[in-house]
């Protein structure tokens, strides 16, 4: 009998790593992929340089990336994945801390400041890929939830 119930433990801890293995792959996005052009004055900035922070506040993780306009003052960044094991099992609120800033011709922009509460991809555009227009002579202003100098489209 006491082998019986060793064996279904057994079982059952499979059964449950099996899971948390399962919802750790799921997709928890922390920043979602973006694309866009960075103007100064309608004129492209190439060469510009935009630096994404964040703060998953699971964990206290941070970290950055950057990326360089070309010459028609493009540029993109590949989406941020996190992983976790808990983060996935456990129910919690997500927060991450998003902060982008552009700096050109030895001058730092301050281009983008949002609070992420959802793993879902694109969630900081209602669900549509982010797709933007920097402009580094506007001001800080609401877009949707995200106080930035891009707009949209």
């Amino acid at each position: 009998m006491k082998r019986r119930g060793f064996w279904m433990s057994v079982g059952a801890l499979v059964v449950l790593l099996g899971f948390m293995q399962g919802t750790a792959m799921a997709e928890m996005v922390l920043w979602s992929a973006m694309k866009g052009r960075v103007v100064l004055n309608g004129q492209p900035a190439a060469g510009a340089v935009l630096t994404r922070k964040y703060h998953w506040h699971w964990g206290d993780k941070k970290s950055s990336d950057q990326a360089t306009a070309n010459a028609a003052g493009e540029f993109s960044f590949p989406a941020i994945e996190g992983r976790s094991m808990l983060a996935g099992v456990l129910p919690h609120q997500p927060v991450i801390e998003q902060v982008m800033k552009i700096d050109y011709q030895g001058k730092t922009y301050n281009a983008w400041a949002f609070f992420k509460y959802s793993y879902k991809a694109n969630s900081e555009n209602n669900g549509q890929p982010i797709n933007v227009t920097c402009r580094l002579e506007a001001e800080m202003s609401v877009h949707g939830d995200i106080t930035s100098i891009c707009e949209f489209h």
